[in-house]
């Protein structure tokens, strides 16, 4: 990862389709955002991201989920990226479902 960061610039909020993410648009930057879980390798979600990002992948159980957001330029150098942003566990069903919302 890089070393300059956008500090506080990444926020996870919990929503119906799963876990958005709120994070800087950086012009002439193109985000991607990376999650892991189970401290596996970081595995990138999506590509030239828009914020707010939802991700509705279900997750594994009991497994410590983080994300990232990493900023690239146009010649694809990496430039900057979010401190990352834990996933607390028990607050996230392992799959999304609107049956258990009221």
């Amino acid at each position: 990862m890089p070393t300059s960061t956008l500090s506080s610039s990444l926020r996870l909020h919990m929503v119906p389709a799963g876990r958005r993410l709120d994070f800087a648009q950086v012009p002439g930057h193109y985000a991607y955002v990376y999650r892991r879980s189970r401290y596996a390798p970081w595995e990138c979600i999506a590509h030239n991201a828009r914020s707010p990002f939802v991700d509705s992948a279900p997750l594994p159980v009991g497994a410590p989920t983080e994300y990232v957001v990493v900023y690239q330029d146009a010649a694809g150098h990496v430039t900057a990226a979010t401190s990352i942003v834990p996933a607390l566990s028990a607050q996230l069903p392992p799959t999304t479902c609107l049956l258990g919302l009221r």
